[in-house]
């Protein structure tokens, strides 16, 4: 069952939303906004820490929510980008799954699909926060015993390493 507004602003009240702000909560999800760090694999360097970052078109970033959640052991979110930037051909690509649980910062996958180079600004809207009540608690929640790598990221989180997912520099096929 979608979570609505009253239960989001309690939520959020109580510390589940950081920082909150009453004037990002919709009928039935809450806004998001962007962080200051960002993160492009194609650019030299690849971390940067901005107000701003201009996203090419074809190009891809990492990006996190200025919002630190923390998710409730029987309540998980869905994250969809906002209408009006999909409108423009910015694209939320992949994961957008919050378990129940989790704590930290979102990291967002950002892709320009479209003609035209696009400002992204720290602290605009980005993404909205659709939360939903699971049947019962889990066994083991995001966290626990062991589970969840990302558990209290802050900023940006890149995931790839040489040792977990190596990087292909020769396109050819690889001889049997």
């Amino acid at each position: 069952m979608i979570k609505p507004d009253h239960w989001i602003r309690q939520f959020a009240e109580n510390g589940g939303i950081l920082p909150f702000n009453p004037e990002q909560i919709n009928p039935a999800s809450y806004d998001v906004t962007l962080d200051s760090h960002w993160i492009c694999p194609t650019r030299d360097p690849e971390e940067i820490k901005g107000d701003s970052i201009i996203l090419f078109p074809g190009e891809v970033i990492l990006a996190s929510t200025r919002e630190y959640i923390k998710m409730p052991r029987d309540v998980v979110a869905d994250l969809k980008l906002k209408s009006t930037l999909g409108r423009l051909w910015l694209n939320h690509s992949l994961s957008g799954w919050i378990d129940c649980n989790f704590q930290g910062q979102v990291t967002l996958e950002l892709q320009n699909l479209g003609p035209y180079p696009r400002t992204l600004r720290a602290g605009m809207r980005i993404a909205q926060l659709v939360f939903l009540a699971m049947e019962s608690p889990p066994e083991v929640a995001y966290g626990e015993g062991g589970r969840g790598n990302y558990q209290g990221q802050t900023g940006a989180t890149r995931a790839w390493s040489e040792d977990f997912f190596p990087i292909v520099h020769d396109k050819r096929e690889p001889k049997s």
